[in-house]
């Protein structure tokens, strides 16, 4: 896996703390892939909820966009745990050929100008 990091700790522990969550989910079988699996979704919903509320109290100029990419992101994991308490191979394939390129996806093109608004944020704090 390539390096995603961007140099905002918070950010990168949540991320950190996904592909370790992502990494169980797909190392598990039977009942204990539809709990990882569940357990990743509650996880990355406390993760954008802590980004979206960061960026509101920051005022961020691209909070809609990003709060859009959750809502879809979000959905869609919804959308196969909900597929794989029934069939699970149907969320397996999910989890094992799509949720990291997402993750990465989502990296690159959203959270990191996330993470460009915040060291703008912090070295206007510093250098005023």
């Amino acid at each position: 896996m390539e390096e995603l990091t961007l140099g905002i700790e918070v950010m990168d522990e949540t991320h950190t703390e996904f592909l370790q969550c992502l990494a169980r989910v797909k190392a598990a079988s039977g009942s204990d892939f539809v709990e990882g699996f569940s357990a990743l979704v509650e996880h990355t919903e406390a993760h954008f909820a802590m980004e979206e509320e960061l960026m509101r109290s920051l005022g961020f100029y691209g909070l809609q966009e990003h709060h859009d990419e959750h809502e879809t992101l979000l959905s869609e994991m919804r959308y196969f745990l909900q597929k794989a308490r029934k069939l699970p191979p149907f969320g397996r394939s999910y989890i094992d050929d799509y949720a990291y390129e997402k993750f990465r996806r989502h990296i690159i093109n959203i959270d990191s100008q996330l993470a460009m608004f915040l060291k703008t944020v912090e070295t206007e704090k510093v250098y005023g």
